[in-house]
């Protein structure tokens, strides 16, 4: 089947849309959301997940699906990545000040890591905000990971010498094996939604339980994303995958709304924050 040409209007309002994108930054468009991590083998809280939004004064607000692609492309990524790590050291840093004491992770580009004052960008977020790097994570994407394991782990090596954490995101044992990640100063790897939506499957779930194995003997925690339901939480008890973060357990909240959760959460489940 061949894919209909764009129509006029709807490239049209696409330039229109990247326009703005390039002057969202400057006109404190973008706001961050936080999504709860939970212990699946305690039930306790350990930690949130800050993701990017921006919120349009016409459209409304913007899933990063819609944008991140373009803020890649055009190299904003790199301004508005240094703005998010900033703004979640900050907040973080808030909520340990409350007493607080869980994990914050943020999504790091490509383009970032490969900048050559990158480590130089979080350890002045974290000098600034007097946040705990041992409880700071840098999430990113199984690409980043080149063929080349000695670029890589120049870039990533320095980053661990801060003190902080690093998680691989959306890992698919399709793509690679977890093995490969051996090479690297890695402490997470997050096994992709799509994955974990199969754990009721028989071979799905062999297949989680040799990667939970695997991951012991490397000294690696295993997280599973996109948890919908209380079967599933089951099943990644059974198989004994460390974190757990999804809609069964909370939507991400702007940090306003992740107070309340925070105090419900003590109350409601009697479990350590």
């Amino acid at each position: 089947m061949v894919n209909e040409p764009e129509s006029p209007d709807a490239a049209s309002d696409h330039l229109a849309m990247v326009a703005d994108l390039a002057l969202a930054l400057e006109k404190d468009e973008f706001f961050l959301v936080y999504q709860p991590t939970i212990d699946l083998q305690t039930d306790a809280f350990v930690g949130v997940e800050a993701l990017l939004r921006w919120r349009h004064p016409v459209r409304g607000v913007i899933n990063p699906e819609i944008f991140i692609s373009e803020l890649e492309s055009s190299g904003q990524i790199v301004p508005v990545g240094r703005w998010t790590l900033d703004t979640v050291c900050a907040q973080a840093a808030a909520w340990h000040a409350k007493g607080y004491r869980f994990a914050v992770s943020v999504n790091i580009s490509v383009k970032q890591l490969e900048l050559p004052d990158f480590v130089d960008d979080v350890a002045n977020a974290l000098s600034s905000s007097r946040f705990d790097p041992a409880l700071l994570v840098l999430e990113f994407s199984q690409k980043t990971l080149s063929a080349d394991a000695d670029a890589a782990n120049s870039r990533l090596t320095p980053l661990m010498a801060l003190g902080i954490r690093l998680a691989v995101d959306d890992f698919a044992p399709g793509d690679s094996p977890l093995a490969n990640l051996e090479r690297y100063p890695i402490d997470i790897v997050k096994l992709d939604k799509g994955f974990i939506a199969g754990i009721t499957n028989t071979e799905v779930a062999a297949q989680i339980h040799s990667l939970v194995q695997l991951a012991r003997s490397m000294k690696v925690q295993i997280f599973a994303s996109g948890i919908e339901d209380a079967e599933q939480v089951k099943r990644l008890q059974i198989e004994e995958v460390d974190i757990g973060q999804g809609f069964f357990f909370s939507t991400p909240h702007e940090a306003a709304e992740i107070d309340r959760f925070l105090e419900d959460f003590a109350i409601f489940s009697g479990k350590p924050l």
